[in-house]
């Protein structure tokens, strides 16, 4: 078989369509099989999710409630005590006599009136009922010792003085009773959770008495009930929901006191109740994201263990307690887990299973496909070789130095021209360091400029001079990113940036001189216009100063720059065909006579007509009388006047009322400012405004003009009969 003859393997009709058949068909399946158990397993996480937050939820709705009551019995045993005809008569008795020595329990050691004796009795019957006090830790009678008992219940008159307790710790009846009376009056109270003497966690609950004959209201009330309880097993036995297995389902009471998460209750790491705290981070603990996001589900934080756990929370009412119910997430997901688990093995089987057909029907067609696939590569290396000796042959013969570089600078192709700049045989600077071929300080230039053509993804140009004297060369280069360099020696694609250098030195020195010769047309006519107006002597050269401070304040380019420069040097030439009687006249003008100025303005463009200029000079002296509301002759308005001609303007009017007349004199550079903030997006634009009063204020600006103003105002002076 001939090497023309040679197909590529996309050309076999018996080979190439069935296995890239059947390999799509499966790569297909394989990827609907995988987003398939992808699918399946989000979907069944997410049911394991969902019934896990239906189930803290109810737990955690039946534990709340619990404890609610709890709290809500508490107050219910009070205020049935509270209310009892008996209590509010002998406490109203008591308030009328003259209270009789008690002893520090509350207990009179000698005989004390029968209206408090029958109060403690009921105190003690109520608080023993209400689970505030154990009949079996009561004395049988009262003795003169100091009482441990932490918890128990205490009466209080108006004046927040104790008339009867049953048996409680003095430390703790006394802070009991000075909380007591910080609460409002005709109010209830619940004295936080906080631990006894003892160790142990109490809370406890103030109820107003009101007087028998009196309403519910503040003034009627006669005293206080103070009860305090002890949270045993029996308090935290609510917090365990009945019948649940799991075993690191938790629920906890937790609070914020000062920043730092307070845990209330026994946890499951041993830790007893009000011995743990934490910093309130909501970032880090799954407690503190849930006291400040109530009855929210939680699953992607960590406990007080710093283990991850799924958890939702519970205000309790009456109570700054918030209920929190977690359980590990291993634990909780370890079910559905397994399932998955199984679910993706059996699947990775048959992916498996699948590879190893796809394996063995490579396999048993990877001979023939070789030959194939060398005879094509070395037909697409004869043709890669041909296009690199066609493209040298091509660019050698172009007058532009023409260079492929990388992103290392190495240069991979250059053509003749490249080599005889750099003094060099044809054929040697591939491979070669752009250093080497060029120096170090224009390798630099070029590097920068090929990473900036490949972040762009566009073609850059950059400008540069060589030489010096008669000998000097202006050289213009383009960088052309490409997306690989068409070399076949290289191992791989990779980019790279084709570097073309043109020398215009004949072109730029050509626009150098029409410059010239320009600049010279402009200073002859602005010469004339200077003799025949001795008022108005140098205003063309204030405005077109200043008006290039402008332009470069905004940004303008180059061209825009010499053409706002330009247009302020010519714009009073149509003053050669005013009269110059008129120019210096001293009295107001007449309409007719302004008409005629207004028509020289006009006059200025019309004498530029046909003369070439970089810029859109002879434009800009039409437009710079327009307004920036539209009220100028020609009726344009905003962006739609050149930033040129709005430059001109607001200079022009700046220099203007800052330079003294044949009528007026010199109006002060901050007058003259204000005036043109004044006018800003009236007659001027405002962002040509604020650049001017830049320059003149924070540029050297006002230095500049004091000097400029000096001959103007001699001027003046030798001209002083005119005014």
């Amino acid at each position: 078989m001939s090497e023309s003859t040679i197909h590529s393997p996309h050309d076999n009709p018996n080979f190439a369509p069935k296995l890239y058949g059947i390999a799509l068909l499966v790569t297909a399946l394989i990827i609907t099989g995988i987003w398939l158990v992808n699918r399946y397993t989000a979907i069944d996480f997410k049911r394991d999710q969902e019934a896990w937050q239906e189930k803290l939820t109810l737990i955690a709705e039946s534990r709340a409630s619990d404890i609610n009551k709890w709290v809500a019995d508490k107050y219910k045993e009070l205020h049935l005590l509270a209310d009892n005809p008996s209590l509010q008569i002998y406490m109203t008795e008591l308030q009328m006599m003259s209270a009789a020595p008690t002893g520090e329990n509350g207990f009179v050691e000698e005989s004390e009136p029968a209206p408090r004796s029958y109060l403690r009795n009921l105190l003690i019957f109520s608080a023993e009922r209400a689970g505030f006090i154990v009949r079996n830790n009561l004395p049988a009678i009262p003795a003169n010792v100091t009482p441990e008992s932490t918890s128990g219940v205490i009466i209080l008159n108006s004046k927040n003085e104790m008339v009867v307790s049953t048996i409680v710790n003095n430390e703790t009846r006394d802070s009991m009773v000075a909380q007591a009376a910080q609460t409002p009056a005709g109010q209830q109270r619940l004295i936080d959770m906080f631990k006894g003497s003892d160790g142990k966690p109490y809370v406890g609950f103030v109820v107003p008495v009101y007087s028998i004959q009196g309403d519910r209201k503040p003034e009627s009330q006669i005293g206080r009930i103070v009860a305090i309880a002890a949270l045993d097993d029996s308090f935290f036995s609510l917090l365990k929901h009945p019948g649940t297995t799991e075993k690191t389902l938790e629920t906890i009471l937790v609070r914020k006191t000062n920043n730092q998460l307070e845990y209330l209750s026994p946890l499951s790491d041993g830790t007893s109740a009000l011995s743990k705290q934490n910093a309130f981070d909501i970032n880090k603990y799954t407690e503190a994201k849930l006291v400040q996001n109530i009855g929210d589900f939680m699953f992607n934080q960590k406990d007080y263990r710093d283990k991850p756990v799924l958890g939702t929370s519970r205000s309790v009412i009456n109570t700054p307690w918030i209920m929190v119910v977690k359980i590990d997430r291993p634990e909780a997901y370890s079910a559905g887990n397994d399932r998955r688990v199984s679910m993706i093995t059996f699947f990775c089987l048959m992916i498996g299973f699948i590879i190893m057909i796809i394996i063995a029907i490579w396999w048993y067609a990877y001979s023939k496909r070789a030959i194939f696939m060398s005879r094509y590569f070395r037909r697409l290396a004869a043709q890669a070789k041909a296009q690199e000796v066609l493209l040298q042959l091509v660019t050698d013969y172009q007058p532009e130095s023409i260079m492929i570089v990388d992103t290392k600078n190495t240069i991979h192709f250059a053509n003749l021209q490249a080599a005889v700049d750099a003094n060099m045989t044809p054929g040697t600077l591939g491979s070669r360091q752009l250093e080497d071929v060029v120096g170090r300080d224009r390798s630099v230039q070029i590097g920068g400029q090929c990473i900036q053509a490949l972040e762009d993804n566009s073609v850059g140009y950059d400008m540069y001079r060589t030489g010096t004297g008669e000998g000097e060369r202006v050289v213009r280069s383009a960088f052309v990113p490409l997306r690989y360099i068409p070399v076949p020696s290289l191992p791989e694609k990779i980019p790279g940036v084709l570097v073309v250098d043109q020398d215009i030195t004949e072109v730029v020195r050509e626009r150098e001189q029409r410059m010239e010769t320009n600049r010279q047309l402009v200073e002859m006519l602005v010469s004339m216009v200077d003799k025949r107006d001795p008022f108005s002597a140098n205003h063309s050269k204030l405005v077109s100063k200043v008006a290039y401070e402008v332009a470069i304040s905004v940004a303008l380019d180059q061209v825009m720059v010499e053409t706002t420069q330009t247009a302020a040097n010519l714009m009073n030439i149509g003053k050669i065909v005013i009269p110059t009687e008129l120019l210096t006249k001293t009295n107001k003008l007449t309409e007719e006579e302004k008409g005629i100025i207004r028509d020289s303005m006009n006059a200025s463009a019309d004498m530029l007509h046909g003369i070439y200029f970089d810029g859109p000079v002879e434009d800009t002296l039409r437009q710079w009388q327009e307004r920036w509301d539209g009220a100028g002759p020609l009726g344009l308005k905003h962006e739609a006047i050149l930033i040129s001609a709005r430059i001109i303007a607001v200079a022009n009017a700046f220099v203007g009322m800052i330079s003294p007349r044949a009528w007026r004199d010199a109006i002060p550079v901050d007058d003259a400012s204000k005036q043109l903030l004044d006018n800003a997006d009236r007659a001027f634009d405002r962002r040509t405004v604020i650049a001017l009063i830049n320059y003149v204020e924070n540029h050297s600006g006002r230095e500049w003009l004091a000097q400029m103003m000096v001959g103007t105002s001699e001027l003046r002076k030798k001209q002083k009969p005119l005014y």
